[in-house]
């Protein structure tokens, strides 16, 4: 029986890179942590670009929802594992449905995720804020990004 256990331990992670996926593929999870007027947003096992800098968040308030959206750049032929984090401040006391949305690279398409939070009233006003924003940087990657025409685009970008 232990032989038996032992040779399934060892043969999951060779069927995973025999189907060459990453330990985060279509395993975006998105959570939130309400600390007073403060909501933190986290974006976790995101599949990205692997040249996404920066990575921006686009806030918009509506009657009970926020919007966030996330962008980013897909400058390079290679992809990797993030976790992303955004801060959001000053948000409005009261319930609210967060709308997470994001360009997710698996489906070639937008997927979003709808969470419910109770913000508490702590004499903030009524229009949130982008306090902060990071990420993990690449976790796992694809490839190495090819050619230097990509490598070019981005030192234009930071120049």
């Amino acid at each position: 029986m232990r032989a038996l256990a032992l040779i399934v331990c060892l043969a999951l992670p060779l069927t995973a890179v025999a189907q060459n996926e990453f330990w985060c593929w279509d395993a975006d999870e998105i959570l939130a942590e309400v600390c007073g007027d403060t909501v933190h947003l986290f974006h976790e096992a995101g599949l990205l670009n692997c040249c996404p800098d920066p990575i921006t968040h686009e806030v918009v308030v509506g009657d009970a929802t926020i919007f966030v959206e996330e962008h980013s750049l897909d400058l390079c032929d290679c992809d990797c594992c993030y976790e992303v984090h955004v801060t959001l401040a000053g948000v409005p006391a009261g319930p609210w449905n967060i709308l997470y949305r994001w360009f997710d690279i698996e489906i070639q398409d937008w997927a979003e995720r709808v969470l419910q939070i109770e913000v508490p009233d702590v004499g903030q006003g009524y229009e949130p804020y982008v306090a902060r924003e990071q990420s993990s940087g690449c976790l796992e990657t694809s490839e190495t990004p090819s050619g230097p025409v990509s490598w070019t685009v981005i030192k234009t970008l930071y120049q």
